[in-house]
């Protein structure tokens, strides 16, 4: 099982065990109104979480402080061609959302050897776009999102990207700093 220590934050790998806390994460009102997806069943997040296992082309985490606290989800997924897409991504603690991401880039970069990372993220949720900015991600435009599998109900998405180059150059010395502040 992939573990990756940080200096607030854990990331392991998803397992059948964490399916309840995921569930309860994901269909809280105030985490569930910027979600492509709709409110799921435990059964259903433990059918995703079996068929998911193991995927060259994802890797699935839940976020934990360094107490083993749940405080969220992260996932690098659709992995193809040294791209792949960021998201799945909901965490309840400022310090553990800021640290899981820049850990998440770690790994996509320096032991995955991605040469890129994209994320769609709702138009309205300013704050996790605007800590992709910080995080060194730039913006290249928007586009509609069904919801689930309902292609009736359509949200516009931010599509942002950061490369390896970008990545690498980035001075993440502020983002190191305030994570061990807090």
């Amino acid at each position: 099982m992939l573990v990756i220590r940080g200096i607030k934050t854990v990331l392991t790998e998803i397992s059948a065990a964490d399916a309840e806390d995921i569930v309860n994460l994901r269909n809280d009102p105030a985490n569930n109104k910027f979600l492509f997806q709709k409110p799921i069943s435990i059964d259903e997040q433990l059918t995703w979480i079996k068929k998911n296992k193991g995927l060259e082309e994802a890797k699935n985490f839940k976020i934990t402080n360094i107490d083993n606290e749940f405080k969220g989800t992260i996932s690098i997924y659709n992995i193809e061609d040294g791209r792949g897409e960021f998201g799945r991504y909901i965490v309840t603690n400022p310090v553990n959302a800021i640290e899981a991401e820049y850990l998440l880039l770690k790994i996509c970069f320096e032991q995955l050897g991605m040469n890129a990372v994209y994320c769609q993220t709702n138009t309205d949720n300013k704050a996790v776009w605007g800590q992709h900015v910080k995080l060194g991600f730039r913006e290249l435009g928007t586009k509609e999102v069904s919801v689930g599998s309902n292609a009736d109900v359509m949200v516009k998405a931010l599509i942002q990207e950061i490369t390896a180059d970008q990545f690498k150059q980035f001075n993440y010395d502020k983002i190191i700093k305030l994570i061990k502040f807090f």
